[in-house]
């Protein structure tokens, strides 16, 4: 008879199963709760990394384009709609006068004596003008006879003359102190015709004084010159602020002034107490809506600081219209000074890779030379030597601030 050999019991995969988990709905969830249990295991953090990226404050000049050919804001393009304002106006200032001119104030006078060597009687009417020679002239004051010259004979002969005189009193034509002549120098009879009678004046002429009065200075014209271009520039600001379309403002540096020759009220060396100047003008500058400008400015700025491998830290972007420079009767470039708090940004995901495998002193020296960290800390604490996991889902990066992590 064969002797069978006794197998002990056996128990099947499925009776093992049933066996830790049980049946039915207990084995689902058994096997649930061993499934999450591996994931916990394989990718909860076993050491974790704590950076604080550097913190700089950025501030970037950022440009737009306003052009009267576009017509609705383009953030991603940087344009923005422009509206052109053009006027035209006058510009009159007045400038005190610098300069001066030496004129005459009292007219000299004296007395000239008219000598006559004719025979016969000359009559010389009042207002009769004398004169230098060298220009000066004096009126006489009173008319006047010249007796003729009276002669003495011999035998019939003229022998010898004594010449009529008469002695008038003048006054110098213009007043000022050219009248003032030594005696001997009055010796042109200038009107009417006096054959045979000449003049001189025998003492000199006294009385005729100078004043000083404001005149016009060439560097007077230059001074009204700069007035009415500074005058025609506030001017034209104002003006194109009014013409400007509802919700627009003129871009101050599009204005464009062009003016006219100026006309002055005299010319140089010419007494006056002021001088007046004037001239027609033109002028025209692109509007934009400053709130979409800024919108653009935002826009361009952000993405300049993403691209710069940065993050801005709060919404808070101060920015200002800082200039423009046009470009055409249309058209315009226009500067916005951008200015916030950025943050360097730091991918996570990539330092755990880094780091996974590292000691302690390794990962340290490499957080302390890394391009955009400014501070880190490793938990737990642990020996220089002791190494990171070497799965980088064991290990939490967190970007933040070292010492409101370390006080957690």
């Amino acid at each position: 008879m064969r002797m069978g050999r006794r197998v002990g019991p056996t128990v099947s995969m499925r009776g093992g199963f049933e066996m830790w988990f049980g049946r039915g709905p207990a084995m689902t969830t058994g096997l649930a709760a061993l499934l999450i249990f591996c994931v916990l295991y394989a990718f909860w953090p076993r050491a974790t990394v704590v950076v604080s990226p550097e913190v700089s404050e950025v501030c970037r000049k950022v440009t737009v384009e306003a052009s009267t050919a576009v017509t609705v804001v383009d953030v991603d393009g940087g344009r923005v709609p422009a509206r052109a304002v053009k006027d035209s106006f006058t510009v009159s200032v007045k400038v005190p006068v610098s300069g001066s001119v030496r004129s005459g104030a009292t007219k000299a006078s004296g007395r000239v004596a008219f000598v006559n060597e004719t025979e016969r009687a000359v009559s010389v009417p009042k207002g009769t003008m004398v004169a230098t020679a060298a220009g000066v002239r004096f009126r006489t004051v009173e008319a006047a006879v010249v007796p003729p010259a009276t002669v003495r004979h011999f035998m019939g002969l003229a022998v010898d003359a004594d010449s009529g005189m008469t002695v008038v009193d003048v006054e110098a034509e213009e007043p000022g102190t050219s009248g003032n002549v030594a005696a001997g120098r009055i010796t042109v009879v200038v009107a009417g015709a006096f054959p045979g009678l000449k003049v001189t004046n025998p003492e000199p002429t006294s009385g005729g004084e100078d004043k000083i009065t404001p005149a016009v200075s060439p560097v007077d014209l230059a001074t009204a010159r700069r007035l009415i271009a500074s005058e025609a520039a506030r001017e034209a600001a104002a003006r194109l602020a009014v013409k400007s379309p509802a919700g627009f403002s003129v871009v101050r540096d599009t204005i464009v002034v062009e003016r006219q020759e100026p006309t002055f009220s005299a010319a140089p060396f010419t007494p006056s107490a002021e001088l007046r100047a004037s001239c027609r003008a033109s002028a025209s500058a692109l509007a934009v809506k400053e709130a979409e400008v800024l919108k653009v400015a935002r826009g361009k700025f952000l993405s300049e600081v993403v691209a710069g491998g940065g993050e801005v830290i709060s919404s808070a972007v101060e920015m200002k219209i800082t200039g423009a420079a046009r470009k055409s009767s249309a058209a315009a470039s226009i500067d916005v000074t951008a200015q916030a708090r950025v943050s360097a940004k730091v991918d996570a995901d990539k330092l755990a890779r880094e780091l996974a495998g590292k000691s302690v002193r390794e990962a340290e020296s490499l957080l302390a030379t890394r391009q955009g960290v400014s501070g880190f800390s490793i938990y737990p604490q642990a020996d220089s030597e002791a190494r990171l996991p070497r799965f980088p889902s064991w290990i939490h990066v967190i970007v933040g601030d070292v010492d409101a992590a370390g006080r957690g």
